[in-house]
């Protein structure tokens, strides 16, 4: 009988009463009771089985009940969901592992047996002077003990699985129940438990032979991935060559090679990059605040003293204002036009500075051919010529040493702080004169100042020639540097750095700075003349002017005209390197006055100078880097560098030395020399792979700067990870320019709204960011960090924090702050926000010069060209997005800290110092390239002795911290040993906080490559938190397995801090909200069923009830940081708890939650971005956006349609803020929504730090899921009718299996839509609201609404539509076909009729749709006669085809259409019917 609603809604309310009295950990505790429990009851029920299957008897149900009656923990294990998980893995685990054990020992000795049987039979076969085939399989199988030890220690896992099998904890296959796939699921369970004696034990062993063969199949998966997971994690250091095959080489790329931010390359070359990177960044910081110092002195001038300036120095040019002719004066005070003019910094001054520091420039010199000379060795090549050099090198330094004692230090200083200070500098005639004016007006305090500025800009400069000089550049270029200290400034043009964007604010020369272009040409001309000019040569080169002019400007508007001479443009090159020398800083521009005016020349002197830093800084970071992997490359074990010529050369040789050994005859003459070498040279290429771009790539440097890596040959994957490649599609073709336009420039803009340009965003970057502190250690302080964390404290950190990133967005930061900042810098731990920098790269991916966007778009240099308006707005935009990267490092500042003070106390604890710690960490560094064999020697022997000093314990800390210091270079730049060891804290802790706070810098290829896609939202966030989630883990197992008692004190601490910030704090907030606002697990998981998709796997904290006593909840993933990591386990989790209310099995739970978790895991990735989803919602979906939420009405017309599409793109492109401030301002006018909506302040007030109060609103929820009710019921039909009604023949096995098929997926649906009902009541909506909202929906019928609403299913009769259509298409087809066959449907409907019978009235909660097993027999002549009995007597014309009855027109047998009949001929024909 169906149950009543009160019944229905009653039924659980005492079970779940009892459910709620068992306690997380009590259920979880009685599970792994349980599961001990059934261990010995899965051996005895097995017995018994056996048993059962010889006598014929039913002992082993007697056996389990038994036991189930007996055991105590029972209950309590099944009322929770967290019960039957560790139930089912105390039960499986055990025996499986045990299994596993045995079975690989006897694999093992059977492995050693057959092994040893195949030896010895090769032995007699070769004695015997026989082929033995099989001594080879025996050499195989001796290799590969691993994989014998895999195989049985799988299959004895399986057969342990095997004997405690349990048919509620199920297969796999079980998925497939009531679906299309169930007859390929061999490994679901029958659970017909209706069978006695011999057959139900068959069903049992049979149950039980899937349950372990899925069992090691599942083995086999788990230790697959988890190899696979470990190949991920910790992939090998470098990669020899890419696979051949090109599916391979892609998951090389960007599989194994591509999660990882060093890709296919050593470790080391990754570092040295990052290194590089941060030494860049710190000098345009240091340029940046020069900058921002100039402009402020500036400001204080006012209009007066610019008005003044102008009026008594005059105008250059019409429209010049005093501000511009100051600035202009400033630039050539800086940088002098005439080589003769007085400078700053004395010409003879600089020779003679130089001369003194002659011995660093020899030490840079030795060491780049030390390099030279290493990097040309190789593993396989016996050179000695090549080692003699590099002894005799060795020693030139150790002589340069010994004559100059102090040269690392010189060299370091010179690295450091330059070669010129301001003492060096002289105050210019020019300089006097401003300074004056300055002085006059504005005060001694400003002129200082102002010289200062001017000063430091110039030292800039110059400082930065010299560190490019000592890079030992070509004499030519060294000359010119040499020449040019103390007027060089890179000389920009607005031609080039005011782009536009998409065609707005282009720069355009002015009709009066074309005339002024036209009057330098003639002048140029008049001077050139040497001469009066005559009235017909003035007007020739007025003239030419005005046609060289035109042209020139024609070139300029179609990009042309280059004066900088780039080396080679990326527009038609396949792979582009993102590491690059790029030299227009060092090449002379052959650019006429009258062209640079057309260029438009600016004279700024802030720009000018910042361009130039920024350009000496980035050629300085290249050739230091490309110095550092020539050197990893020359002193590494790996030689990934091979410099052929060398090798060649030196093969050559040895050839002709062997040639000539023993050889009497006549000389070779030249040509066969020629001739020798030619084929030597073709056997060296082909042995070392050099045409083999999957094995090696020629490094080419089409600059006129040499590195010492040009020419050499470099293994390609190792190539890649060195210059970063990248495909260059984008700029390759019209597409890929339409692509940038239409999908990439709107996916940025939509990002940056939805971050940057969102006041609340910021809020809750900064409030978030601190989870990964608390998760690194901070949860539970040691080490003092109480003391840095109190913020009354006086060490408390947070003022350094705010003093290094808020300042810094202020422009207010101290002297000692920047220093600071610099440093943070170049241990990488500032500046590297994730979702800012993803931002960053997806504008630096639409524009053809990266390095233009990142000076007007992240720097705060005013831009001093082309639009005003522009100019404010790239200024706000520049504020806005240092702001939301100072949120991030203020965390990542703090963090930094505390790991420095663990470690500072730490190491001092253990006896690692200054003294000491270089030769700790140095106990592993192979031979230097400048230390000699006894140099060599006694650094080993001192780091021999300090590990000895350690105690037991002393070559694992160096070991340990020898792999933390990572960046030696950073740290060998400290002047002495208290410098050096105090960079080596700060490289510890900068090295803890890259890898374990979200860094954008360590963002693999794969999640570069997916930035450009259409997919996903800032992809690089939730890669970057499985990174770090991953290392935090790993470096707290680390710590703990160590063995030093201090380390694992802190790898404990670690270890549970990240525990509670992760999983313990999310856990107790919410258990808090339930104790407080009384609500239990059922509700909880009603809720979960209403949210909407994007917050069913969240974390839901309640929050009280509204004024219809519904819950009001927080999603507290939106401020979760480490959600990523969450989500897919809640997934899980809710897949078994499903499981578990369906009565189905374990296993099927916990494959649907996979599943479930697996798109989790996926969905950051593979679901379009903000903006793409808009587009694709007014197009392709045809207004109908997430969660079935309507566009646009269909009753609307095509404008209307169309304006409401666009709007809806146009919001994907409005900062995310704006939706949460027009509810702020509704909910104080107590005004409603579009959808009638209304919100309460308080709980509005929360969404300012990203904790909005949510209403679940059931009432609403129920319109869309009766929404998706009706139509997934449509659908359901479908998939019966549609396959069988398209017009061909159809079997009645068709119609049967898609009926049952169609059958299955309704069930479903229904069962669906029950649990959603089962939600509602529970969330406290009464049934008659259920009840009118599904009666509201068109096209369900009222007794589908009655089943669902009691909790019932009976399958549905195919509709009369069905029947007439198909019978309609058998009669056409026999008519067309010349046959007489049988209507199918009828031959199928007592089949169908059975399928309806054996599921009439399932629970919807408890049940299951099943299909019974039947053959089908030929009924064709029987099922005739049967039907032509029935029908007779309503039937004129006689006895019908069965065909045609009610086939819906006139034919054989004059049957009559049903829709032709009488009522009472339709009535007696529906009896028929139901008789058939």
């Amino acid at each position: 009988m169906p149950k009543s609603l009160d019944e229905v809604y009653n039924s659980q309310q005492s079970k779940k009463k009892k459910d709620d009295d068992v306690g997380f950990f009590e259920s979880a505790l009685a599970g792994v009771a349980t599961g001990l429990w059934n261990i010995p009851k899965g051996a005895f029920s097995l017995g018994a089985t056996v048993f059962d299957l010889i006598g014929d008897t039913n002992t082993a149900r007697d056996v389990e009940k038994w036991f189930d009656d007996v055991n105590p923990f029972d209950d309590e294990a099944e009322a929770r969901t967290v019960g039957k998980i560790t139930q089912a893995i105390s039960q499986i685990a055990i025996p499986a592992g045990y299994g596993f054990k045995l079975g690989s020992t006897a694999a093992k000795a059977w492995q050693a047996r057959t092994a040893a049987d195949l030896a010895k039979k090769a032995i007699e076969a070769k004695r015997a002077h026989k082929y033995f085939s099989l001594a080879r399989v025996g050499n195989l199988i001796a290799k590969t003990p691993t994989r014998a030890k895999l195989i049985g220690g799988v299959v004895g896992g399986g057969l342990g699985e095997a004997v405690v099998a349990d048919e509620d904890i199920g297969t796999f296959g079980d998925i497939a129940r009531g679906t299309s796939l169930e007859p390929f699921a061999i490994t679901m369970m029958n659970k017909d438990e209706n069978l006695k004696g011999r057959e139900d034990a068959l069903r049992r062993l049979v149950n039980r032979l899937k349950f372990g063969t899925e069992g090691a199949l599942f083995n086999l998966a788990l230790v697959g991935a988890g190899k696979g997971i470990q190949k991920l994690r910790k992939p090998k250091d470098s990669l020899e060559a890419y696979s051949k095959n090109r599916l391979k080489a892609f998951a090389q790329k960007y599989g194994e090679f591509g999660l990882t931010a060093k890709g296919a390359g050593p470790r080391a070359v990754f570092e040295s990059k990052e290194a590089a990177k941060g030494m860049e960044k710190a000098v345009a910081v240091e340029a940046t605040n020069l900058v921002n110092a100039l402009e402020d002195n500036l400001k204080t001038l006012g209009d007066t003293f610019y008005e003044g300036y102008l009026k008594s120095k005059g105008a250059i040019r019409v429209g010049q204002t005093g501000q511009q002719r100051v600035l202009e004066d400033i630039q050539k005070i800086i940088s002098p036009k005439s080589t003769e003019a007085e400078r700053i910094l004395d010409p003879a001054l600089a020779k003679g500075r130089l001369k003194e520091l002659d011995p660093v420039f020899q030490y840079k010199k030795l060491q780049k051919e030390l390099v030279e000379v290493a990097s040309s060795r190789s593993k396989n090549l016996d050179d000695t010529a090549l080692e003699n050099l590099l002894v005799d090198l060795r020693d030139k330094f150790k002589l340069l040493k010994q004559q100059h004692p102090n040269i690392e230090n010189m060299v370091k200083q010179f690295d450091e702080k330059g070669i010129f200070t301001v003492d060096d500098l002289k105050v210019t005639k020019e300089l006097d004169d401003l300074l004056g004016r300055v002085k006059e007006s504005a005060g001694e305090e400003v002129a200082d100042r102002l010289k200062r500025n001017i000063f430091d800009m110039r030292l800039a400069v110059d400082n930065m020639s010299g560190r490019l000089l000592q890079k030992q550049m070509p004499k030519e270029i060294a000359d010119t540097i040499k020449a040019n200290f103390g007027r060089y400034l890179n000389t920009t043009y607005r031609q080039y750095e005011q782009r536009g964007f998409f065609g707005l604010f282009k720069y355009k020369p002015t009709q009066e700075i074309i005339d002024r272009s036209e009057e330098l040409f003639v002048e140029s001309k008049l001077k050139s003349l040497g001469r009066q000019a005559t009235p017909e040569e003035l007007t020739r080169y007025k003239e030419q002017a005005r046609e060289r002019v035109e042209d020139y400007m024609r070139k300029m508007a179609d990009d042309e005209i280059d004066p900088r001479m780039q080396v080679e443009s990326n527009i038609d090159k396949e792979i582009i390197n993102e590491v690059q020398v790029r030299d227009s800083i060092v090449r002379k521009s052959a650019v006429e006055p009258w062209q640079r005016e057309l260029l438009g020349e600016i004279k700024d002197p802030s720009y000018t100078f910042f361009n130039t830093v920024g350009k000496q800084a980035n050629l300085n970071a290249t050739l230091s880097y490309m110095d550092d992997i020539a050197k990893i490359g020359a002193e590494g074990d790996d030689a990934f560098i091979i410099d052929p010529e060398r090798i060649i050369q030196s093969r050559i040789t040895k050839a002709k030395q062997d040639r000539l050994v023993g050889y009497s005859g006549p000389a070779f003459s030249e040509l066969e020399d020629e001739i020798l070498e030619r084929q030597i040279r073709q056997k060296v290429s082909d042995e070392l792979g050099f045409l083999d771009n999957s094995k090696w790539t020629l490094v080419k440097n089409a600059t006129k700067v040499p590195t010492p890596l040009d020419g050499k040959y470099i293994k390609t994957p190792v190539y890649d990870s060195i210059f970063d490649t990248s495909s260059n599609w984008l700029n390759r073709s019209y597409a890929g320019q339409f692509y940038k336009t239409m999908v990439l420039a709107p996916k940025a803009g939509s990002q940056i709204a939805k971050t940057i340009l969102s006041p609340l965003t910021h809020v809750r970057n900064a409030l978030s960011a601190g989870a990964f502190v608390s998760a690194n250690g901070a949860f539970f302080p040691n080490y003092g960090d109480w003391k840095l964390l109190n913020p009354f404290s006086s060490q408390s950190i947070y003022k350094q924090a705010y003093g290094i990133s808020g300042k810094r967005v202020f422009g207010t930061m101290t002297k000692a702050d920047s220093e600071l900042y610099q440093k943070l810098l170049k241990v990488g731990v500032v500046d590297s926000q994730v979702q800012a920098n993803e931002t960053k790269r997806l504008f630096r991916d639409m524009f053809k010069d990266p390095a233009a966007v990142d000076r007007s778009l992240t720097t705060k240099v005013p831009q001093k060209v082309g639009m005003e308006t522009k100019r404010k707005l790239l200024k706000g935009y520049a504020k806005l997005q240092d702001a939301y990267i100072a949120e991030d490092d203020f965390w990542k500042i703090i963090n930094w800290n505390l790991e420095r003070n663990r470690y500072q106390k730490l190491t001092k604890s253990i006896g690692v110092d200054e003294n000491n710690f270089k030769a700790i960490i140095d106990s592993k560094t192979p031979q230097r390239l400048a230390e000699t064999a006894e140099e060599f020697a006694a650094r080993q022997a001192k780091s021999r002795e300090a590990i000895a000093s350690l105690g037991e314990n002393g070559q694992k800390i160096a070991d340990y911290f020898s792999e933390l210091a990572q960046r030696r270079g950073y740290i060998e730049s400290g002047i002495d040993n208290i410098q050096q060891y105090s960079n080596f804290l700060d490289e510890i802790a900068g090295n803890l906080t890259r890898n374990q706070v979200p860094n954008y810098g360590y963002v693999g290829r794969t999640a570069r490559a997916l930035r450009q896609s259409p997919f996903g939202n800032f992809i690089a966030f939730p890669l970057e938190i499985m990174r770090t989630g991953n290392n935090i883990l790993t470096r707290a197992i680390d710590d703990i397995a160590s063995g030093i008692p201090e380390i694992q004190q802190l790898g404990y601490k670690r270890l549970a801090s990240f525990g509670a910030t992760v999983v313990g704090v999310p856990a107790a907030i919410v258990g808090a909200a339930k104790s407080y606002h009384d609500v239990d697990d059922e509700e909880m998981d009603a809720l979960r069923r209403i949210v909407p998709e994007w917050s069913k796997n969240s974390t839901l904290v309640p929050m009280g009830r509204d004024k219809n006593g519904y819950l009001k909840y927080i999603d507290f993933s939106y401020s979760n940081a480490y959600d990523s990591l969450i989500r897919p386990v809640m997934a899980v989790y809710r897949g078994l708890a499903q499981s578990g209310e369906d009565k189905e099995s374990l296993a099927k739970g916990l494959g649907e939650g996979m599943l479930d978790s697996f798109s989790e895991i996926l969905k950051p990735y593979a679901t379009e971005s903000i903006y793409t989803e808009a587009l694709i919602d007014s197009t392709f979906r045809r207004g109908v956006g997430r969660g079935g939420r309507k566009i646009w009405s269909e009753e609307d017309d095509f404008g209307v349609k169309t304006f409401k599409g666009i709007s809806h793109i146009a919001q994907s492109l409005a900062p995310g803020s704006l939706s949460q401030f027009k509810r702020l301002a509704e909910a104080t006018s107590g005004v409603s929504d579009d959808y009638g909506r209304t919100f309460n302040l308080s709980d509005e007030i929360h969404g300012l730090y990203g904790m909005r109060v949510i209403n679940s609103d059931p009432e609403r929820a129920l319109k869309y899921k009766v929404t998706s009710f009706g139509s997934n019921l449509k659908k359901d039909y479908n998939l019966f009718i549609a396959p069988l009604l398209r017009g061909g023949r159809v079997t009645p096995e068709q119609i049967i299996e898609r009926y049952g098929y169609a059958e299955g997926r309704r069930f479903n649906t229904m069962r669906e839509m029950f649990k959603d009902i089962e939600a509602m009541r529970k969330l406290g909506m009464k049934d008659f609201k259920i009840r009118g909202e599904l009666r509201k929906r068109k096209g369900i019928k009222r007794d589908v609404i009655d089943q669902v609403l009691r909790g019932d299913y009976t399958p549905e009769y195919p509709s009369k539509f069905f029947i007439e259509r198909i019978g309609e298409i058998n009669r056409d087809l026999n008519k067309r076909e010349g046959v007489t066959l049988p209507n199918p449907y009828f031959k199928a409907l007592p089949y169908l009729t059975k399928i309806i019978r054996d599921n009439r009235r399932l629970d919807l909660r408890n049940d299951l749709f099943t299909l019974p097993e039947f053959d089908l027999p030929d009924y064709r002549g029987t099922l005739e006669r049967r039907v032509d009995r029935l029908t007779s007597n309503i039937i004129p014309g006689g006895s019908p085809n069965i065909n045609i009855v009610g086939g819906g027109g006139g034919g054989a047998g004059g049957s009559i259409p049903y829709d032709k009949m009488t009522v009472a001929q339709k009535i007696e024909y529906d009896k028929a019917m139901r008789g058939i």
